[in-house]
């Protein structure tokens, strides 16, 4: 899988955090040609003046892997960019990460073969589909990975908004801000942006109960539904917004 908008889009609007002490540590989960790395790197250096970052890459696919390692090198982050050719489940490092980011495989492996499915290369279908990364598995291995109150980003599709929100909260990660993707203004949107935060433990070494939040802030997303992104206006052409968000990223902008 090579650049995407789904992922140009969540790029664009990830944030560094800005109350990091030490050099900030930075995870791409599932990072394909590396585009959330590097588009993660050139926001620390325009924005972290004078201070060091280090950020890691994981990829499953191999070929995949190699052409990220290839990027990085390409790169003026090359010193900072780090790929680990491995599953997430083996991946086991040093240090906690401030903030970890993930366009992870979102697809249900479909319950019967169609032909568009049988055509489907492996590489495909470890990109595509959740057989490789579940969000459980994500979500678990993204609370093991930050520090307390680390932050998450990823994208699901906007029909996986209540389940994703809850099984989040679940390993104590919380929602923090979500982002509605349509693809015009009269379309429902087809995609969520999400920022989650890594909860505090309480005494116990365990996490809250997070069903009354789950309820109450999967209500104040649907609420507030202005934040929402369109990326096309009526006459097929970027919206202006959609240009504003992606143009430090997109050389067309």
């Amino acid at each position: 899988m090579k650049v995407n908008t789904d992922s140009l889009i969540l790029g664009s609007w990830a944030m560094l955090r800005a109350d990091v002490k030490h050099a900030p540590r930075i995870l791409d989960i599932g990072t394909g040609s590396g585009i959330l790395a590097l588009m993660m790197a050139q926001k620390a250096e325009s924005q972290l003046v004078d201070i060091e970052f280090r950020i890691d890459a994981i990829e499953i696919d191999k070929d995949a892997a190699a052409q990220a390692v290839v990027n990085f090198k390409k790169s003026k982050w090359a010193e900072q960019l780090h790929i680990h050719s491995c599953d997430l489940a083996d991946f086991k490092p040093a240090y906690l990460y401030d903030t970890i980011i993930s366009n992870p495989p979102y697809f249900d492996t479909p319950a019967k073969v169609s032909n568009a499915y049988n055509k489907q290369s492996h590489n495909r279908s470890v990109a595509r589909q959740t057989s490789t990364l579940s969000p459980d598995e994500l979500f678990n291995a993204s609370s093991a990975l930050l520090i307390e109150s680390g932050q998450m980003y990823c994208v699901y599709p906007a029909s996986m908004e209540a389940d994703i929100i809850k099984t989040a909260a679940g390993h104590g990660l919380l929602l923090e801000a979500m982002l509605y993707v349509k693809h015009t203004s009269d379309k429902d949107p087809y995609l969520c942006a999400f920022r989650f935060n890594k909860e505090m433990r309480n005494a116990n070494d365990g996490h809250a109960d997070c069903t009354a939040y789950v309820d109450r802030q999967h209500f104040t997303a649907k609420v507030a539904n202005e934040n929402a992104l369109i990326i096309r206006d009526r006459e097929g052409n970027y919206t202006n917004e959609y240009k504003a968000l992606c143009q430090p990223f997109y050389l067309k902008f």
